[in-house]
């Protein structure tokens, strides 16, 4: 960002900030995307899993979209209200709920599957696919190293 305007404070060169700014501006604009369809940016991620893969228990689901049980906990009740979602007990384990996209939530899912890509598009707009992949490949690897950085925190790993 050599020469630009420092719009963000003094913070233009922070990783984590940067991430929040755009993190923040991806949900506006997702959001503005699909509130038609009465949801909201966390809430398709949700839908778009269990539409790959349906019938994955609450925790599942919050450990791959990287937000705690409580918030898929909500999550899932919301969609349910909308029809979008069913919950179920897992006859093999008492203690755990399933969540299954309705075939509601599957058309919704369907219907508002590209919005991601495109917002990609647009994103990435004057970035070389070659610089598109790096790009993915650097905010894997942060996203792992600060994974890892969490579990060691909170005592889950012996690094």
């Amino acid at each position: 960002m050599a020469g630009a305007r420092r719009e963000f404070w003094g913070l233009d060169d922070s990783i984590g900030y940067l991430a929040r700014i755009a993190f923040r501006r991806f949900s506006m604009v997702v959001d503005r995307r699909i509130a038609r369809h009465g949801l909201a940016a966390g809430q398709l991620s949700l839908l778009c899993n269990l539409s790959a893969e349906n019938g994955l228990a609450q925790h599942v689901l919050g450990a791959r979209l990287g937000i705690s049980e409580a918030t898929v906990t909500v999550a899932v009740r919301r969609l349910e209200v909308l029809g979008l979602l069913d919950r179920r007990v897992n006859r093999g384990n008492r203690r755990e709920t399933l969540v299954f996209a309705t075939e509601r939530g599957y058309a919704v899912a369907l219907a508002l599957g590209d919005v991601a890509g495109e917002i990609d598009r647009v994103a990435s707009r004057g970035l070389s696919p070659c610089e598109i992949r790096t790009l993915v490949e650097l905010l894997g690897r942060v996203t792992q190293n600060l994974h890892d950085e969490s579990q060691r925190i909170s005592g889950r790993t012996s690094t």
